[in-house]
């Protein structure tokens, strides 16, 4: 039963990034203080706002896919050990690498 409750959290949470990313590729969100890729350099003008929020659309969508994946491998694994639940729990927090990958491309801007 854990695994299916870490299999859901880590698809739902794979599926989400996704959806919001989706529109931040697409060009779809205007300079905002809410939602996007929000550093300094996001706001110095429209086109470092669209260039950085695609960058980092992009890089959470790809981090996506890992967590999506393990999702639907842990469905079929045999019941884990607690250090492994503990990793999984944690491992929507991979959030953190295209936050990173993205803070890095806005200082080359």
């Amino acid at each position: 039963m854990e695994n299916i409750i870490i299999a859901i959290l880590n698809i739902s949470c794979g599926l989400l990034f996704v959806g919001l990313s989706i529109p931040l590729y697409k060009e779809r969100i205007k300079m905002n203080h809410l939602y996007g890729v929000r550093f300094s350099k996001s706001f110095e003008s429209d086109e470092n706002w669209y260039k950085i929020n695609k960058y980092g659309a992009k890089r959470m969508m790809l981090w996506s896919i890992p967590l999506f994946v393990i999702g639907i491998i842990t469905i079929f694994l045999p019941p884990l050990s607690d250090f492994l639940l503990v990793i999984l729990t944690f491992l929507p927090c991979i959030i953190i690498i295209p936050a990173i990958e993205s803070y890095i491309y806005s200082e080359k801007l």
